[in-house]
Formats: structure tokens, sequence, C-alpha cells
């Protein structure tokens, strides 16, 4: 059989400061004429999962950096507070891997009493422009919150973008688990902020990762990095100074979104050049 060589791009998780993150850098980087190619894998996580939609949207990259330099009223969600990060935490602490620590953050979310889950829905229909799959082919992680299995949604399976991009956002203790097909899932980002070993067959990698957080070691980029075939080309691009500086400490802090999303561009502008060489390679 022959090995599936296309490119492939990795989205991360990271809030709503993710989303901008991402925008800016694939702005950017077309500035640059770096693009991502029409017949590449893309694997979004939470955040990834909402910019990955947004791209195989068929939205040009212009319109979606516009969006996010206008602000985004519409994002509304809040991260768990500070006592529920603590818990979450707790969960997965000692865990020996990740199916172990994502059920027991499936516990957490199946028990708490999160309010108006289709509020949690119209903010997801609000961050797409579009809300059915493109031809592009778009992958989205989610984790079942029973089994702890990770849970990697295309477009053959029928489930409707918005569910499965919902699916992939639902942090627990911040969002209810969403339902499909008989199962509940929550952000894919209780496996790993980045899944940078999902990644298919043997082409060029460039994974975008807004959070280095890891909720256990198996989740730690270089682990996941470790997981791919040494010989294989991967850029993994992480936030510079100045989308540090932009963003502050907080992922969830709509106000920031224009700055942070215009200094993405220009980190974008700078890695291009490394990103194309990956590219060709």
């Amino acid at each position: 059989m022959e090995e599936d060589i296309r490119p492939v791009w990795v989205l991360g998780g990271g809030g709503v400061t993710g989303i901008a993150w991402e925008v800016g850098i694939l702005t950017g980087l077309a500035d640059e004429g770096v693009h991502v190619d029409p017949d590449a894998v893309l694997i979004g996580t939470s955040a990834g999962a909402v910019v990955g939609a947004q791209v195989c949207g068929g939205t040009p990259l212009g319109d979606l950096y516009e969006r996010q330099r206008a602000g985004v009223p519409y994002e509304t969600s809040r991260g768990p507070a500070f006592l529920d990060l603590l818990r979450l935490t707790r969960a997965h602490l000692f865990a020996r891997g990740p199916e172990p620590a994502a059920r027991r953050l499936g516990r957490l979310a199946g028990a708490a009493h999160i309010d108006d889950p289709a509020r949690q829905r119209r903010i997801v229909e609000a961050r797409l422009p579009r809300h059915a799959w493109g031809d592009a082919d778009l992958r989205i992680v989610a984790v079942d919150a029973e089994s702890g299995a990770v849970r990697v949604i295309k477009k053959d399976d029928g489930i409707p973008l918005v569910d499965a991009v919902a699916a992939s956002c639902a942090m627990p203790l911040s969002a209810a688990p969403v339902a499909i097909g008989g199962h509940r899932y929550i952000d894919g980002g209780m496996r790993s902020t980045l899944n940078l070993d999902l990644a298919p067959g043997a082409g060029p990698v460039v994974a975008l990762a807004p959070s280095t957080a890891a909720i256990g070691p198996w989740a730690r980029i270089g682990r996941q990095r470790s997981a791919l075939r040494p010989d294989r080309q991967v850029e993994i691009l992480l936030r510079d100074k100045a989308s540090k500086r932009a963003q502050g400490t907080g992922i969830m802090d709509p106000s920031v979104v224009p700055a942070l999303v215009a200094a993405a561009r220009e980190q974008g502008r700078h890695e291009a050049t490394r990103v194309a060489a990956i590219l060709r390679s």
C-alpha cells in the first residue's frame, strides 16, 4: 500500500485566545505565500477544531482575520473557576495514561450542573461562518466522557459539524458534555492540548500549539513528537514573545483578541520560511 504523504496541519487547543492566535498565524503565513494545501489533512482540538472548521468551510483567511480584529462579542464562555481547575488537576493526578485521566474528567463533567448547554452551542455556531463540512479532510478530536477513549470525528461519520466542534470544545466544569450517537463527549484537550501523535501518514507536519499545558506526561509535546516516525518532518509553532504579551495570562479573555490576532499575524510572517521548508520536504 502506498504511503500517505499529504501534509498534515495539527491545530491545538487554547481557548478563545488560541483561536485568535491560530487565525493570525495562518493569515501571516498566507501573506508570505504559505497556504494550507487543499489536499492537506487538518486535525483540530478544541480551539483548533474551531479554526480547522473555519478554514475548511471556505471562508477566506482575510475575512476570518478581520472577524477577530473586529472583536468577538459572542465569546461569553468562561473557563473553569480556580477551584474547578484544582478539581480538574486532582482528577488526572496520578492517572496512568490518557484514558484513565479522561474517564475521571468525564465523571466530573457528568456530575457538574452546567447551565444552558444551548448557550454553548450558540457560541460555537457564532464562531463558524459556515456550519457545513467542506471538502477538505478535517478531523476533529473529542474524548468519550465514559470510556476516556479518543474519538476522531470526520465528515463521513455523518455528525453535524457544529456538534463535532462543540464536543471538541466541551471543557469539563465549564461546558456540558455533548451527546452524539448515544455517547457523551468532552473537550479533546482532555487527552492532549495538541494531539500531535494523531497525525496520520508520513507527510510533513505543521503543528500550531497555542498552549503547551499537559495534563500528564503522555500529553507533553516532546513525548507526542516521539510517537511519530523519527525521520518525519515536523515543525511545531509556539507563541512568540509578542503574542504572549498580547495574550496576557488568560485564555478565555475576548478583550485581548484584536491585539493578539495582529501579533500572531506578524509572527506567522516571520515563521513562513521555516514552514515552507517543511512543506517542501
